[in-house]
């Protein structure tokens, strides 16, 4: 084999790396600004989750709700003051829920986000929305998405938050310096 060949095919071979490359951070990029243009969304959500209105909110639909209203109201027959709060609580969640379920966030942040929160808030709320999707005008499928998100969340058996806090000191040396 002459030396211009091996050089033609030492060419070559940088060639094939050098768009192998190219693909590979050109799809890890595509992945990062996608998720990038989410943030504002999910910063908003937990701008909304920090808000005491939306835990006063959160606090009636879970103890309250089933004590002072019959389910047979659906979510329409509730005065309107409680429908706000049960839909805000609702679909805060359903939203998150949506987000988990685009790949928006991972499992690991949605569940350790809100996992028993999750559950929680189905169980005070869906005999309300079973009732409420009886409604020919209501689709079949009003938050479905909350309702799966519940499931998931009721099985999940990842880490526990604190074991995941653990793990990233872990992974930081303990004192916020990469180890």
């Amino acid at each position: 084999m002459d030396g211009s060949l091996l050089l033609n095919l030492l060419a070559l071979l940088i060639s094939i790396c050098a768009v192998a490359a190219s693909l590979i951070f050109g799809t890890r990029q595509l992945a990062i600004a996608r998720h990038a243009n989410y943030i504002p969304a999910l910063l908003d959500l937990l701008a909304e989750f920090r808000k005491v209105e939306f835990h006063e909110q959160y606090n009636f639909v879970c103890s309250r709700l089933r004590e002072e209203y019959s389910p047979e109201l659906g979510l329409s027959g509730l005065p309107p003051e409680v429908k706000q709060s049960v839909y805000s609580v609702a679909y805060f969640f359903q939203t998150l829920a949506g987000m988990y379920a685009l790949g928006i966030i991972g499992e690991d942040v949605a569940m350790v986000m809100v996992r028993g929160r999750v559950n929680t808030v189905w169980r005070a709320i869906e005999p309300f929305v079973v009732k409420e999707r009886e409604s020919p005008v209501v689709d079949d499928h009003l938050l479905s998405i909350l309702e799966s998100f519940a499931a998931d969340a009721e099985h999940f058996t990842g880490p526990p938050s604190a074991d995941l806090l653990r793990a990233r000191r872990g992974r930081w040396g303990g004192n916020g310096v990469p180890g």
